[in-house]
Formats: C-alpha cells, structure tokens, sequence
C-alpha cells in the first residue's frame, strides 16, 4: 500500500520524495511546489526508519524552518520533527559553536553582534587610528569585512594578499587590512562574533578540530538544504565538509531565482553541484501552480535568455489570466500618481482588500514618492523594512543590559548603557576605561579596577565620584547576574527593566512616545513569557530532556538570529505594502507594482557592468 505521504504529488515531485538515499538536485521553478517536496521528503524519510537526529534541513528563514516542522508533524504521527536539526544556516551553526565554542577560543556564552554594534566598533577603531571618516564610512568597511568572511578570508590570509592590499589602495583605504585585523582581534577579546562569524568560525571549527567534524558527520547522515542558489562559499564549504563521508546531499532551488549576488550568494553553487556529487540524480519540477500562463510565460520569456542556466521549461496548466501591463511616464512623480490611481480603480471594481496589493522598488529611497502619491489619495499603505520592533532605542538598550549580564567582556553593550539611565558617567570616562582596557589588553569591564586605583592614587574628588558611580553601575549589573540564576525569564526581563531605571525614566516622561516605548517593553518581556511556555510544553511532551529548561542565553540567540522575512506580522491591517524586490522573496500578493523599470535603476548601474549582473 502507497504510503499516504505520496498521495497528490505529481509524478516528478513523488521520484524527489522517495529517492531520498543518494546526492539529490531538485530544481523547483517558482509556485511548483518545492516547500511540500521539501516536506514530504523528509516525512518519508522518517516512515522509513530514518533517525530524525541524523536529519539536517537548512532554510534561509526561521519562519520556513517553523512551518516545514509543523508540517512535518501533520504527516508523521508522534514528536520525531521535533529531533530533527532544522533551521537557518546561521541558527542551526551558532547552536554548534555554542557546543564548541572554547575550542576555538570563544566562551560559550559568546554575544552575537547586530550590524549597528558593529558600525559602532568600526567607528571607534578608524577613530584610534586617525583614519578619515569619509573613507572609512562604516558601513562600507563592514561590508569588506562581509566580503572576505563570506569568502572564508581570514585577517591574516587578507593582509598577506598583495592584490587585495592594491584593491583597497585604489578604493582609497588603503588601512583596510588593519581595520579587518583590528575588528576581528576586538571582538574576540569581547567574547562576540557578527553575524558574518558564525559561518566563518564554524568552518574554522571543523577545518582545525578533526575529532568535532567527525561527530558532526556522523550525526548529519541526511542533509538538505533549501533556496541552495542563494548559498555563498562559507556555507556551500561547510555542507562539502559535513557530507565528505557520506554523500546524501539534497538541495533545493532554482538558478533563475538567484537574487543575492550582492550579499556573497554565488550561483555557481548549484550550477556545478553535479560536478562536486558525480552519482547526483536530477529532479526538475516544471509545473507552476501558482500563476497563471501568462506570467510563467513571460518570466520564461527573460529566463530563456541567460547564458549560465539550468535546462529547464517551466509552466502553468491554470488559466490565461491578465495581460502584463506596461505603465509609461515622464518622471518618478507621474508614475506615483498613475499607480495609485489604477489600484483605486482596480480595487474599487473588485472588491478586495489593501492588503492584497504590493508596490516592489529596488531601493528603499524610491519609496518617498510612492508614499506622498499614497497618502494623496488616502490609501492606507506600510513599508516592509524587516525587524523594527527590535530596531527601537528603548529594545536595545534592555537587550544591551541582558547582553551585558550574559557576558561581561561585552564592550559594546557597556558603552551603550554604562551611562543610560544617566548616572553622571560622561564621555570622557568612557573614553578613559576605553584606553585603560586597550592598555590592559581586556575588556572595559575588566579596565573598571583600573579607573578606580587610578582615581585613588591621583586624590581628585571628582574623579573618586566618577570612580564610585562606575562601580554603582558594575554592582548593578552583578546583581543582576544572580537573578538571572534565581528567576523565571520574564521576571528576569522584569527585574532588569526596573532595576536598571528604564521603565522609571519612560514612566517618568509621561509623553505619547514613553508609553509607547513602554508598550514595547512589555511586549519584549512577553516574548520571554512565551518561549518559557513553549519550552516548559517541549519538556512535557517529551520533546526535549527536563535539564532543557528556557534560558536568556537561549531566548536571546533567537532575537538576535531573526532574518529579515521573519519579522513579517500576519493577519496584517488592510494596507497597502511597499517593499524592495529582494525583500518580498516567497510572499504572494494578488496585484503587484513593479515601478522604476528603467536603465540604472532597475537593472542598476552596478548590474549592467557584467553580463552575469544584468541576468541576475
């Protein structure tokens, strides 16, 4: 009897489910599927016998890795999904260098850096070294740094590459080399990794300790990977690494949806995946059943053209639908106005919601016209940047207290709250533990001793009160440290958020801004509230062991590994949404706005340098 996981897959989905034993290429066009051939694979596996913790399935979301599991959980009876490693590249590897993280230098309660902590300690880096800000903006020095992590480049080995050495002489920083070396050397020292880290130290981890690739190869037997076009070389080396030994590869994905090129994704990763595994089988699954002719047809139309593509013809057995219609106009501003005025229309004859209408652009500054265009007409719009909620001040400073908490060594953290709420700790004393901790060789933490022999030994009274209000706040802090051992999460992020004079100073204010700065606060301490729950549910479902109880640690490294889509708020108000093309990967709308389709601007100027650039 057909087991009923294959039941409603088409015959080119159903030889990608159950060939599941050898390297494995499934090339999905858009809409044809691939999520439920993801799924059900898996699914099959495990009817099968195979060992949900030999399982590894690699998603470019947290949202995709959640809904893949609940899936998974409808078509095999019992808590197996739960045993499977499942999440982002960048989750499922930080849980790893967790596990190992002393084997390569780190503590095990290491801080992941957000992008803005990392400009910051750039800034502070040029700034020691009296390089000019308007070379080494830091934004784009932390995008170098991206570079050569991505590319499993090292400080040294950058430094040591005499034609990188000229790039960056001709880019005008030509002290790029010392930066890298210097950033990499601080964060090291605050017990921290960026994002960019978590792939480069986990290759440095299975490249230098043999014994941890083992384990790992051994408990990965089964790997899959998703959207396997938008891997760069850090990941596409760390799957080549874990499936030596074995061999079952699965990716999934489609050249002709390779967007991230300028993030590090290289295509040629699934171009020559037959090259890399000769026994691959290929999976190609052709069939859309999302859009109709129409679409498939012209989006085959442009894909046809590609030089480097994968032989494959996607269509569409659903109706004709729509003609494609082409909006011309003399200025950014009249194609604001044409577009707000034809969705009114359109909406006002059909009936359906804001909500199903998105405006794609490929820079976020597009987005003002649009807007202005929008609110002429009274037309409810939101723009879609990702995760705000954990961009506003009062989330990041309660989020640097808890950082600061877990690890001390934090720099960043420190400087970002050692004197918020205000205690009377000035720049000037910041910038003075600063130089005592680069003297020391430590943190700034660790340079707080320091500054108080030093106002001891000098007699200043106001250098003893300084000294006295950096120790208050040292105190303050390791108080906070026992009651992270002692209370429940969300009392935690409660005792935090009072002790410290947060919520005092917004309760204090008494604007419409301070509450809602406190609605966000309580907001976070719910967060907390619901991971203990469905944690504490694991537990007694028998999902996970009871010595697994919720931690901030734990809590924390989810915050801070959110991607970009999963933010994404469901059951949105009827709105409008604007967002750039790259963000709206995966999301589905009825009635879409392309607008700027026109030579350096979409394709850029940077594209139109490259053949490969303008097929992208």
């Amino acid at each position: 009897m057909e087991s009923k996981i294959l039941q409603g897959l088409n015959p080119a989905q159903r030889d990608a489910v159950v060939n599941y034993n050898a390297p494995s290429l499934i090339i999905a066009g858009a809409g044809s599927g691939k999520t439920r051939v993801l799924t059900s694979r898996i699914a099959y596996m495990l009817e099968q016998g195979v060992k949900p913790w030999n399982i590894l399935a690699l998603t470019f979301t947290n949202k995709a890795a959640r809904q893949m599991r609940e899936r998974i959980e409808q078509m095999v009876e019992g808590t197996a999904s739960h045993y499977i490693r499942m999440g982002t590249f960048h989750s499922v590897f930080s849980r790893i260098l967790r596990e190992n993280a002393e084997r390569i230098g780190f503590p095990q309660t290491f801080t992941i850096y957000e992008p803005g902590d990392g400009k910051n300690l750039i800034k502070a880096i040029c700034k020691d070294m009296n390089l000019p800000d308007d070379k080494y903006k830091p934004q784009r020095v932390l995008s170098r740094i991206s570079f050569a992590k991505n590319a499993l480049i090292t400080p040294g080995a950058y430094v040591a590459n005499t034609s990188f050495a000229a790039e960056d002489r001709s880019n005008q920083m030509p002290h790029f080399g010392e930066v890298y070396v210097e950033y990499c050397r601080r964060c090291k020292a605050n017990g921290a990794m960026d994002f960019d880290d978590l792939l480069l130290q986990t290759n440095i981890l299975l490249r230098d300790c043999p014994d941890v690739l083992q384990r790992y190869q051994e408990q990965f037997q089964y790997i899959l990977v998703d959207e396997y076009q938008d891997t760069n070389y850090a990941q596409y080396i760390i799957i080549r690494r874990l499936s030596m030994c074995h061999g079952r590869v699965c990716v999934v994905g489609d050249d002709a949806q390779s967007i991230y090129s300028f993030r590090g994704a290289k295509i040629e990763n699934i171009l020559s995946f037959r090259n890399d595994y000769p026994s691959a089988q290929t999976f190609k699954l052709e069939q859309n059943y999302r859009s109709t002719k129409t679409i498939v047809n012209a989006a085959n139309s442009v894909i046809e053209h590609n030089s480097r593509r994968m032989e494959k013809k996607c269509y569409s057995e659903g109706e004709g639908g729509e003609k494609i219609k082409i909006m011309r106009s003399a200025s950014d501003r009249e194609e604001g106005e044409m577009i707000a005025s034809a969705l009114r229309e359109r909406l006002r004859e059909t009936g359906d919601g804001w909500n199903e209408v998105v405006i794609l652009y490929r820079t976020n500054n597009q987005s003002a016209v649009m807007e202005q265009a929008l609110r002429r007409r009274g037309i409810p719009y939101r723009i879609y940047k990702g995760s705000s909620f954990y961009d506003h001040k009062e989330i990041k400073d309660m989020l640097a207290y808890m950082r600061l908490v877990i690890n001390p060594k934090d720099d960043e953290a420190f400087r970002r709250v050692v004197n918020y709420p205000a205690r009377g700790i000035g720049d000037t004393t910041v910038q003075r533990i600063g130089q005592l901790a680069e003297q020391r060789g430590g943190s700034m933490w660790e340079a707080v001793d320091a500054l108080v022999n030093e106002a001891t030994t000098l007699g200043d009274p106001m250098q003893k009160t300084i000294a006295r209000k950096v120790t208050e706040f040292v105190n303050l802090v390791r108080s906070l440290q026992l009651e992270r051992k002692n209370r429940a999460l969300y009392d935690f992020g409660l005792e935090v958020a009072s002790r410290t004079g947060i919520l005092a100073q917004y309760r204090q204010d008494n604007t419409p801004e301070s509450q809602s700065a406190i609605d966000n606060i309580e907001e976070l301490l719910n967060t907390m509230q619901l991971f203990k729950e469905q944690r504490e549910a694991e537990i007694r479902n028998g999902e996970r062991e009871e010595s697994e109880q919720p931690t901030v640690e734990e809590w924390m490294q989810n915050i801070m590994l959110l991607t970009d889509m999963d933010n994404e708020e469901e059951g949105e108000d009827d709105k409008v949404t604007l967002m750039t093309v790259h963000s709206s990967k995966g999301l589905e709308y009825k009635y879409v706005y392309i607008v700027g389709c026109e030579e350096n601007l979409f394709p850029s100027q940077r594209a139109l340098e490259s053949a490969d650039g303008l097929e992208e």
